[in-house]
């Protein structure tokens, strides 16, 4: 094990990772698309579900409240140009080394361990950087891969909200570039076509069970279409398109569509568009919920981030 006293451009990093990670996923909806207002909101929900002893010392710095039981007020008051800066640091473009606003994005984010005095202390398996030039050209890619030594202990309120959060950031973690060594390196991609083997065995499982009780239905190219169990039954492989048991909503509303700057993604505030991705880690895109076709994968709500980030950006 090493250790490491990480930097405050470490923690930056690691909060503006964790902020991209809540928009891709539509985790907090005042994070999406940040507004001031939509911040110092934010921080009267955190107040409401409760605050450690030090994320209220935190917030009691920063909204400069005379005294705790007063706080409250304090947020509510407090003049929304303030979270300017912090919007800025959640995107990964403010320099500044201002302690109090770092923190409150942390706080905003749900960042483990906090404050900065226990995240500098982090104990991980990660060597070291090579150099500091490389520390500071390199941006560390996606997600911490951080086991600490402590962890900030919070009221059974806090936890609810956290452990979401925590769970997606764990699933995507990536180890920074710049560092000595390299792991063993195991894409998205890899993980991808093992679950699309994986699925296929599944698909021809439940096909066995269920093949005297009528039709199959088959995905092709961008729909289902409806086949005899019987004919398919002697043709599965791992090659062949996974069939499943007919289901007519699927067959007639389950469609992959292409979309565009004019694609209606949303009818009433609420998404008509679920995304996912391909074998080959491309996003694509359905007309209803359900299971990705190739992958088995659940299909994700679109979101405003998504769209624009993601399924558009690729198509300019």
């Amino acid at each position: 094990m090493l250790m490491k006293n990480f930097t405050i451009k470490d923690y930056k990093l690691v909060i503006k990772n964790r902020f991209e990670i809540i928009q891709e996923e539509g985790l907090i909806l005042d994070l999406i698309d940040p507004s001031p207002a939509k911040l110092r909101n934010l921080c009267v929900d955190i107040f409401a579900k409760g605050l450690t002893k030090n994320d209220e010392n935190i917030f009691v710095s920063f909204f400069e409240a005379k005294e705790n039981s007063k706080l409250k007020m304090a947020i509510e008051n407090c003049n929304v140009d303030r979270f300017k800066s912090i919007i800025s640091i959640l995107r990964g473009t403010n320099s500044t080394d201002d302690r109090k606003r770092i923190e409150i994005a942390a706080i905003l984010v749900d960042q483990k361990p906090r404050p900065f005095s226990k995240f500098m202390k982090g104990e991980t398996e990660m060597p070291l950087f090579e150099n500091e030039e490389d520390h500071e050209n390199d941006e560390i890619l996606n997600r911490e891969k951080i086991n600490c030594t402590e962890t900030e202990k919070s009221n059974s309120n806090q936890d609810e909200r956290s452990e979401e959060i925590k769970d997606k950031v764990d699933k995507e973690n990536k180890i920074p570039k710049g560092f000595i060594g390299t792991a063993p390196k195991i894409t998205n991609k890899k993980h991808i076509v093992l679950l699309v083997g994986i699925f296929a065995l599944i698909g021809g499982f439940i096909m066995w069970n269920f093949k005297n009780e009528g039709d199959c239905m088959v995905w092709k190219k961008d729909h289902y279409e409806a086949v005899s169990c019987d004919i398919v039954s002697n043709k599965m492989s791992l090659m062949t398109p996974i069939v499943t048991k007919k289901e007519e909503n699927i067959i007639s509303n389950f469609k992959k569509i292409k979309v565009c700057d004019t694609t209606s993604f949303f009818k009433l505030g609420k998404p008509c568009v679920w995304y996912g991705k391909s074998a080959d880690g491309n996003y694509d895109c359905f007309t209803a919920p359900g299971l990705h076709p190739e992958t088995g994968i659940t299909l994700k709500p679109i979101t405003q981030y998504m769209i624009s980030k993601h399924i558009l950006k690729k198509k300019k």
